[in-house]
């Protein structure tokens, strides 16, 4: 989902069909999607909504993200965005 109407390309909301996601599925994400999309938007300034559902032992998302993906996750968005770039 990248947004509608005027805002296409401006939103990235990467939803799942079936749980079981883990480290893997998201860095692949990230890595071909997600990064990608940043670095051709080239963004003034980003909101990330974190939602811990995702992560392993949370029976809500069904998903088992570690922290270390967390981590993972919020530091390649870091790199990508550029020290500029509010998040």
């Amino acid at each position: 989902e990248t947004g509608s109407g005027d805002a296409v390309g401006t939103n990235c909301n990467v939803m799942w069909d079936f749980g079981g996601m883990g480290n893997a599925e998201y860095a692949e994400v990230f890595q071909y999607l997600v990064l990608p999309a940043i670095m051709s938007f080239g963004p003034d300034l980003i909101l990330v909504s974190s939602g811990f559902d995702a992560a392993e032992g949370d029976s809500l998302g069904d998903c088992c993200l570690t922290p270390a993906m967390y981590y993972a996750m919020t530091n390649s968005l870091l790199a990508t965005a550029g020290p500029d770039v509010p998040m």
